[in-house]
């Protein structure tokens, strides 16, 4: 019996320092949410993926200079339940993102939403994730 109660606390503790990592990525302490940011540009990755959707795209900032910007969304399975495919966007769309920056200054956003080529937002998926925006 007390081999037991051992193990599942053995277990228990296991559990918990493993999972912590992962629903720590889930946050949103990364990114600075006083403000959004709007990044107009050409789409130069899409992936379809799971965990997470990947888009990355190349914009001219303020002074011409071209900066490749990433954003992660929910998964694709999630996605795929809002309507999305894997041709949803594609490589050379001129697509706006609207979210807010990484505290580090990287050029990556938590997305609160994507405009397509004709400008109209594309739908969030099958949740809306967790606060509204696409990261969940």
């Amino acid at each position: 019996m007390r081999h037991r109660v051992l193990a599942l606390v053995t277990m228990l503790a296991v559990f918990f320092l493993v999972s912590a990592p992962l629903s720590a990525h889930h946050g949103v302490a990364a990114y600075d949410a006083t403000s959004l940011v709007t990044v107009k540009g050409v789409v130069t990755d899409y992936e379809f993926i799971n965990p997470h959707v990947l888009i990355s795209v190349e914009a001219r900032d303020s002074q011409g200079k071209v900066r490749r910007w990433e954003a992660e969304l929910s998964s694709a399975n999630m996605l795929t339940r809002g309507g999305w495919a894997q041709t949803t966007i594609k490589v050379g769309d001129e697509i706006t993102l609207i979210g807010f920056r990484s505290k580090t200054g990287a050029t990556s956003l938590r997305l609160k939403k994507i405009l397509g080529t004709d400008g109209k937002a594309l739908p969030k998926g099958s949740t809306g994730a967790l606060d509204g925006g696409w990261h969940c």
